[in-house]
């Protein structure tokens, strides 16, 4: 390798970027490693209205999914030179609400050479608290709020500290289709869509009233184009009040339609979702009781950003939720040490053959060993159930819906009958891998039963395509008729899912 390429390799490795696939714009962001910064060197905003193509039955149409693989398509010459580590996609509440997500996946896997994430509605307003606290520092306790195209975004946190996180069903594009359709805008109108978007909002009002704030901090397009009408022609900004949305909402309901609509310091592009986007802003602030809302540019991209910086840095979000986990749930820490001896040797034995060639395969397999006791402490007899149900609907920090759903079905059937994880969608996860991996995890939990450690006496393995020949040490595995026994179950269960798996003795 010439001195040139070492070098161009380096400068691009200190290249990150962020896509965020929003219901109502995709918004990319470029930024340089400068020290342990981030310098933002180039921001795209792409107006792809995804969430007006989303029916009453939650199917995307064909031609809000063809926008959106145009606008992918577009973005390939000017990403190609990124690293794939150091490039990270992410898709919100359109994606995760559409039933025919995967087509959209499917097609843009074609031209677009970057893994796409569906990330949950939690995961979303995490990334976004951290994008607002990295380049927004505060010591005080803040709500943040982010109004999207399909959902909205609620987040009380104090620095680094979360307190509490919520996704609610109200956007301003989705609102526009439920109550602006017509394109008329009428006070009838405004007083349905607050009324329902206060009905949503109920849900979380008491407890974030009593967990109480010193900020409020709103950010993303909705917010943006309000803050820009309340300062426009200010020189100096002030933060958005009640009395001056209903302002605006006088101002909109006087234009009668969306086509009339001129207001001062608003962009022709936001007109058809801003009656929406405003009524929604009203409901917060009246069922949250708040003041004033401040603006921030920055929201989920660049906490997407913030986190690739962490870590690159060695400061990993997903490993600090499982530690996080294996703490709350008093896991028994030399019995996954054991385990993961196991799964690791034997990862490493069958990976040659069965090739997992992307990382996330191993470290969903070691996360599953952490956690595979983590239904234990609510019953011990069905615990890889209660285990499964646990890490399905808890907030896992790091994990995309994807990963999440994984590892809730290794864990799920790390023993006993095994579930077909065909019934379940992948786009990124590949259903035979996550097999191959299952029968590793069931394996290392089997020959650990006893809860003694024998790594010397671990089984070695010779592996072909839908194959584990396994030879044990005679002596050894005499002395464990119970080990024996279930060894020939788990044959029984496998062989359910082609894969064989034969035993000889040395």
């Amino acid at each position: 390798m010439t001195p040139s390429t070492q070098e161009s390799q380096q400068q691009d490795s200190n290249y990150f970027a962020a896509l965020d696939i929003g219901s109502n714009s995709f918004h990319f962001v470029l930024a340089r490693q400068v020290h342990q910064h981030l310098q933002i060197l180039h921001s795209e905003k792409y107006k792809v209205k995804l969430a007006t193509g989303l029916d009453e039955n939650h199917k995307l149409s064909n031609e809000a999914i063809m926008r959106g693989i145009a606008t992918l398509t577009s973005l390939c010459s000017s990403t190609s030179h990124l690293e794939h580590t150091n490039f990270r996609v992410v898709a919100t509440h359109t994606l995760r609400e559409a039933k025919n997500s995967v087509e959209f996946l499917s097609i843009a896997k074609q031209v677009f050479p970057f893994d796409i994430e569906v990330i949950s509605g939690h995961e979303e307003a995490r990334l976004i608290y951290a994008g607002v606290s990295y380049h927004s520092a505060s010591t005080a306790q803040r709500l943040i709020l982010d109004i999207g195209g399909g959902s909205t975004e609620c987040i009380i946190g104090q620095q680094e500290k979360l307190h509490a996180l919520a996704s609610l069903p109200i956007g301003c594009v989705s609102y526009s289709k439920a109550y602006f359709s017509n394109k008329k805008i009428s006070k009838s109108q405004f007083n349905q869509a607050i009324t329902a978007a206060k009905l949503a909002i109920e849900a979380i009002a008491k407890r974030y009233k009593n967990l109480s704030w010193q900020e409020e901090i709103g950010t993303s397009g909705t917010i943006k184009a309000i803050y820009q009408i309340v300062n426009h022609r200010q020189h100096i900004k002030q933060p958005i009040s009640l009395k001056q949305l209903r302002v605006i909402q006088n101002q909109l309901i006087a234009c009668k339609n969306v086509a009339s609509i001129n207001i001062p310091g608003l962009k022709p592009g936001r007109n058809a979702v801003i009656s929406a986007g405003v009524a929604i802003v009203i409901a917060l602030m009246e069922a949250l009781e708040i003041q004033e809302i401040d603006y921030c540019k920055h929201a989920l991209r660049e906490g997407v950003l913030f986190e690739q910086l962490q870590n690159v840095n060695h400061n990993d979000t997903r490993q600090r939720t499982v530690n996080s986990l294996t703490s709350r749930f008093n896991i028994d820490i030399a019995q996954l040490t054991l385990v993961k001896s196991y799964a690791e040797n034997l990862f490493s034995q069958v990976n040659g053959t069965w090739k997992f060639t992307k990382a996330i395969y191993r470290e969903l397999l070691i996360t599953a060993v952490h956690l595979h006791e983590i239904g234990v402490d609510i019953n011990s007899s069905n615990y890889h159930k209660h285990g499964e149900y646990i890490l399905s609907q808890a907030d896992l920090a790091g994990f995309n819906q994807e990963q999440q759903q994984a590892l809730a079905w290794l864990v799920g059937n790390q023993r006993k009958k095994i579930t077909a994880c065909s019934t379940h969608q992948w786009h990124l996860l590949k259903p035979e891998l996550l097999l191959k991996l299952l029968a590793i995890l069931r394996l290392s939990i089997l020959l650990s039963q006893q809860r003694i450690s024998n790594a010397d006496k671990l089984p070695i393995v010779t592996i072909s395509k839908n194959e584990m020949a396994l030879r044990f040490d005679m002596v050894w595995l005499a002395q464990r008729p119970s080990i024996d026994n279930a060894l020939v179950n788990e044959q029984q269960q496998l062989v359910q899912h082609d894969i064989n798996m034969s035993i000889t003795y040395t």
